[in-house]
């Protein structure tokens, strides 16, 4: 029998690869863009009914060290309900996961749709989710292979930096010590977050993605004093940084991080959904660097560097990089975080309002 082929929709080498979201056990609606940051081998077989898939899915099994979850991990999609209720496949608790593609939209984002079963074929996909390989599962081994010295080499390279800006000297340390007092003072709440929900935008709280508690500044002079230090110290290094030029700032936040619950908050954009698209950049004010241990910004699709800017200091960043809060551990974190946006970013919002841009 002649070996597959990759069909001419599916993404290839150097192209991104497609976001879609899909089943997985325990999760109706896993979106894959929350795996970028790692490698991760796709392995879109189908249905394990034939010999090739079985084979593909083999080789992935006796290599299953590759997939520790940070460095690397594993995607197995199925359109074939029996491979879970006959064949008994089920996600590992970390590194190997299996989509449950039963209408085929997954398999359609990938060019691999197809009756009565869709096409198979195997990807190889960096940290910033681009395809390294497309090839047909029965070449999967040598996808391994390729992982493994991908994998080799970065751990012997030096580690990249995201495309951030990092500037001290946002807030002087006498002001920090004034927001965490305010915060203090005010009764605090637990931080949702933006989430797409039947084509609608609702704001969810889930301990399980995110564990943050937040305050709103709405103390006039705190936020003409806080408006001051970002207009005169921080936008200008911004326009220096990404020739662009923030116009509007949006929410005057203060939130806390703390060890008692391993405040973090999960890989995540900023920017993914109706009512938060026109936001640019977003960015994290220190206001206590030296009071706990944990709680440091990482970027994921650009290394496991670790971002703690100085008390009173800012890490800026557009809204599209997939980014996390690592757990505190240790202390308390603070941190003030607003949004920048610009002219174009307002009518986008302001039509968002109107209800003429929906999911």
């Amino acid at each position: 029998m002649p070996a597959s082929v990759v069909p001419p929709g599916a993404p290839g080498f150097g192209e991104p690869a497609p976001f879609f979201t899909c089943a997985v056990d325990g999760n109706p609606r896993y979106s894959i863009q929350v795996a970028a940051g790692r490698w991760l081998v796709l392995l879109a077989f189908g249905s394990l009914e034939g010999e090739a898939a079985q084979a593909a899915h083999r080789a992935v099994l006796q290599r299953r060290a590759l997939f520790d979850e940070v460095r690397a991990a594993f995607f197995g999609l199925s359109a074939d309900p029996l491979d879970r209720e006959a064949r008994g496949l089920a996600s590992a608790p970390s590194g190997l996961r299996y989509f449950w593609d039963f209408d085929q939209r997954a398999c359609a984002a990938l060019g691999l749709q197809g009756q009565p079963r869709p096409s198979q074929a195997v990807f190889l996909i960096d940290p910033a989710f681009r395809v390294l390989m497309a090839a047909p599962i029965e070449e999967t081994g040598q996808v391994l292979d390729r992982l493994q010295e991908e994998l080799e080499r970065e751990a012997s390279a030096e580690t990249p930096g995201a495309p951030v800006l990092v500037l001290p000297r946002v807030f002087e340390p006498e002001f920090c010590e004034l927001m965490i007092d305010y915060f203090e003072s005010r009764p605090a709440q637990d931080s949702g977050f933006a989430a797409e929900i039947d084509g609608r935008a609702e704001l969810v709280v889930d301990p399980a993605l995110k564990r943050r508690r937040d305050v709103a500044v709405d103390h006039p002079q705190l936020q003409a004093a806080i408006e001051a230090r970002l207009i005169h110290r921080l936008l200008p290094m911004v326009k220096t940084a990404f020739n662009w030029r923030a116009q509007y700032i949006e929410r005057f936040l203060i939130a806390r991080y703390a060890a008692a619950d391993r405040g973090f908050f999960v890989a995540h954009r900023d920017d993914v959904v109706p009512g938060s698209a026109h936001r640019k950049f977003a960015v994290t004010v220190n206001l206590n660097a030296e009071g706990f241990r944990g709680g440091d910004l990482r970027f994921p699709e650009f290394g496991p560097r670790l971002y703690r800017p100085p008390t009173g200091g800012a890490v800026v960043f557009s809204c599209s990089l997939l980014h996390e809060v690592t757990p505190v551990t240790e202390g308390l974190r603070y941190a003030f975080l607003p949004f920048l946006f610009d002219e174009a970013g307002e009518r986008l919002r302001q039509a968002h309002l109107a209800g003429t841009v929906t999911a």
